[in-house]
Parts: C-alpha cells; structure tokens; sequence
C-alpha cells in the first residue's frame, strides 16, 4: 500500500483531481495511510475542512464521508465572485 500512496502523491493528475475536487466544494476522504497525499495540494494548509474527512479505515469515517457528500458542496470555500452577473 505505501507504494500506491507514494505513487499517487507524486502523480499530478491524482493531485489535480484533488485541487478540483476542493475547489468545487466537493467532499474528500483520505484514510490515515493517505493523509501525505494531501500534503501536495494546494488546499493542505487550509485544512483542518469539514469537507475533508481524513482518518482510520473505521466504519465512524466511512459514515463521515457519506454524511458529508450528502451535503452534495461545502459552500464556505467558495471565495465571492470577482464579477457580478
């Protein structure tokens, strides 16, 4: 497993998918193991986020991030738009 979390946390594509995924208010969930892959985001040193569930293999993290994708966005980390429309 500490391979796969190496590879992916140096994979760019795999980084990119989690920048977009933050910027567009989207739920992630990392587990313990993976936290590192975090640290090469844009968004690591906002964290702690509600949208971001990070922690044990447990059934309690797995209910975390079901509840927070049922939120469908975390709106608060939407900056206000630049121009009105």
């Amino acid at each position: 497993m500490a391979k796969k979390i190496g590879e992916l946390k140096n994979n760019v594509d795999a980084i990119h998918f989690l920048n977009e995924a933050f910027k567009h208010c989207k739920a992630i969930a990392v587990d313990r193991d993976a936290t590192e892959i975090l640290d090469n985001t844009y968004f690591a040193k906002k964290l702690p986020d509600p949208g971001v569930i990070t922690g044990t293999k447990s059934e309690a993290s797995s209910k975390d991030f079901i509840s927070a994708i049922a939120q469908h966005r975390f709106w608060a980390r939407e900056k206000a738009r630049q121009v009105p429309a």
